[in-house]
Order: structure tokens, then C-alpha cells, then sequence
């Protein structure tokens, strides 16, 4: 029986003990107190009044993300990447709709789809493929009926990346039938070849949105602060809509925080600092790796997130088991079967911890399979 990623987090949060975390794909997170002086303490608890997003905010935004889209593309939303992924689906879809969804990837697509009565396709990708996405298969998978395709890139949990005439290919694709591209960019930025950047959907297709946030890149999952960009103005129009009546406005004291690390030199400093964290704890699990005849893998090209495969037999949800209740400290990770059944015999790690507690969590890691 798969189980899925919510049964694996409540049997994470029902296991006590110590435990090495090699599951969290952010980067470790910064203290509030290292911008304090730079956060405006006067305003009250009451909201900024700004409904589509603070102006300075999403000038900020357009520029480090390196968006060729006007402000009117852009709205700052509170619930991060993952409200702007829930408005995008709630703005499209309908019952007996059509989506594509890469296989392994996030659930909440399909997720969403399943209690919407919409028929999901999956759209896999292949360890023989280093993970890299089959757009020949795609154009197989898409119909009249498709009224949507999800993607991920830098991809979790592998790791894979895309390059820009990869999107526009799948974007083409998606043109042919008038389908919508959902463009999942929360890695966008953390790629280990720093002379590459992912592509921006939103950037090459009017019928796209794309969805962010700095919940991977900078550690900062608790603030919820995040944002959709797209030049389709209907789509716009009803994803505003339905964030309205449902919440208003934005959580003012987590726009208060975003509005300080999304300005351009504390965006720099910090992505400068992912990237350092990434490269150190990535160079260590490529020498790891290479020295251990049972496990194998893709190098990411992007993210925090890598997919391992190991060679020994035991079920991925059973090696989870044992080893999150080691002892004296257990090892977190994720079971390859939540993503797939088909991904039996990996398991999904992130490496944006502080180098100290990630190598030793990995060694413990490594040693105990089999």
C-alpha cells in the first residue's frame, strides 16, 4: 500500500526522540535578529491597506527574480508558494477537467484534483532520463480535454532543471490545445552551476503562472509569504478574486519581514549564503556517494532536494521506520514511495543544513542501509 506524504508527517510528528533532519529541502533557517534593524517596527497590527501587494514589494520582486513582467503581473500573496499553487487550480479547474502532473513530484495537484473529480495524468520522469523531463511523452499526454499542466523545476524531489528551450518547448505544447502551464518555481534561484537560472514560465507564456516564494532559498517556511506572477489578466483577475474572499489581505507582520529580505542587497546576501551552504554539504554527498557501492544517484541540478536510490532490498517506508526511531538519534528523510510506487528504493534528502549536522546524518544515513 503507497503511503503518501501526509501519513509520512503525522508518523514523523507522532515519533519522539532525537533526530538528524535530512528531510527539510529549505536551507537552515536565518535568526530574525540578524535583520531586526532592518524591519519597521511602527506600523500597527493593522493590514498595509495594500490589496494587490505593496508597491516597493513587488518592484523588489521583479527585480531579483528577474522577471520580464510589469507590476500589474505580480501579486505578493500570504500561505507562500503553495496558495498561489491552491489559486491557480481553484481559478482553472473543473469537474472533469483534464490535468497533467509530473511523476514523482509535490502532491498537492493532484491532490486537489482527486477531490475535484479531475482526471490526472501522470507525466513520469526516469531515473534512466537523469530525471529530465520527456516533452515527446507530453505531447502524447496532452488532448483537447487537458485543461492544465504542473511543473516543478528545479524539481523536488530530484533535483533536475530545465533549460529555457525546454519550458518554451513545454509551453508550445501546451499552446496547441490553449492549456494552462502552473509553473511550481520555489527552487528558482538555487541552481549549483551560477551561471544558470531557471526559466520563469510566466516570462514566455501568456496562459502560465508562475508560483514562489523564499521558503526554499532562505529558510524563512515560517513567514508563509509568497507570490504568483502572470500576464494572463483574466487569470489574474480571478486568482485576486478568490484570495479576497477568502482572506482579505495579507498577514501584515509577515509582509513587514518579506518587505526586509526581499530588498535587493539582503536578497543577494542571503542567496549568496544558500548557495554556500548548498555547494559545501553538496560536495560531501557527491564523495559519499562515489564511496558506497549500495547507493547510487542523478546529481541535482538544482534545490536542496536529491533523490537516492539505494541497492539493498528493504522497502523505503520500512528503512524510514527504522531508521527515524534509531537510537540514541534517528534520521529523518523521505520514503521514495511517497512520491511514487514507482520510486520504490529511494529516498529524497535535503542538504541545506548547517554542514555539521548534515554529514552526520548522512553517515548514519549511508552505514545503515542494508
Amino acid at each position: 500500500m503507497q503511503r503518501g506524504l501526509q501519513e509520512w508527517v503525522e508518523y514523523l510528528l507522532a515519533t519522539p526522540g532525537e533526530k538528524y533532519d535530512l528531510s527539510s529541502i529549505a536551507r537552515h533557517h536565518p535568526d530574525l535578529a540578524e535583520f531586526a534593524g532592518d524591519i519597521d517596527l511602527e506600523p500597527s497590527f493593522r493590514w498595509s491597506g495594500e490589496l494587490h501587494g505593496a508597491k516597493d514589494i513587488v518592484d523588489n520582486i521583479i527585480e531579483t527574480q528577474k522577471y520580464d513582467l510589469v507590476p500589474d503581473n505580480v501579486m505578493p500573496i500570504s500561505g507562500g508558494t503553495s496558495m498561489a499553487i491552491f489559486l491557480a487550480c481553484m481559478a482553472l479547474l473543473r469537474p472533469g477537467d483534464e490535468v497533467v502532473c509530473q511523476s514523482p513530484g509535490w502532491q498537492q495537484v493532484p491532490s486537489i484534483c482527486k477531490r475535484m473529480n479531475i482526471r490526472i495524468k501522470e507525466w513520469d520522469l526516469r531515473s534512466e532520463d537523469n530525471w529530465q523531463p520527456d516533452t515527446d511523452k507530453l505531447k502524447e499526454l496532452v488532448t483537447p480535454a487537458t485543461k492544465l499542466i504542473y511543473i516543478n523545476f528545479p524539481h523536488n524531489p530530484t533535483g533536475c532543471i530545465i533549460d529555457t528551450d525546454k519550458m518554451a518547448e513545454i509551453c508550445n505544447i501546451a499552446s496547441r490545445y490553449g492549456a494552462y502551464v502552473l509553473s511550481d518555481e520555489i527552487n528558482r534561484g538555487l541552481e549549483w552551476d551560477e551561471n544558470l537560472l531557471s526559466p520563469c514560465a510566466a516570462n514566455l507564456y501568456k496562459r502560465s503562472i508562475s508560483a514562489a516564494s523564499m521558503s526554499k532559498s532562505f529558510g524563512a517556511t515560517g513567514i508563509r509569504y509568497g507570490w504568483f506572477a502572470t500576464k494572463d489578466k483574466k487569470l489574474y483577475g480571478d486568482c485576486y478574486d478568490i484570495y479576497y474572499n477568502s482572506f482579505l489581505c495579507n498577514n501584515h507582520p509577515s509582509e513587514i519581514i518579506a518587505r526586509s529580505l526581499l530588498k535587493p542587497e539582503n536578497y543577494s546576501k542571503l542567496m549568496k549564503e544558500s548557495i554556500e551552504i548548498g555547494k559545501k554539504n553538496l560536495d560531501f554527498l557527491h564523495k559519499t556517494i562515489e564511496e558506497n557501492e549500495q547507493w547510487s544517484w542523478t546529481p541535482p541540478g538544482g534545490s536542496f532536494s536529491c533523490f537516492l536510490k539505494y541497492h539493498t532490498g528493504e522497502l523505503s517506508w520500512d528503512f524510514f521506520k527504522r531508521m527515524i526511531n534509531n537510537k540514541p538519534i534517528g534520521v529523518e528523510f523521505v520514503p521514495g514511495s511517497c512520491f511514487s510506487e514507482k520510486c520504490e528504493y529511494h529516498v529524497r534528502i535535503g542538504f541545506g543544513n548547517r554542514h555539521y549536522h548534515f554529514t552526520q546524518g548522512l553517515n548514519l544515513l549511508i552505514q545503515s542501509a542494508g
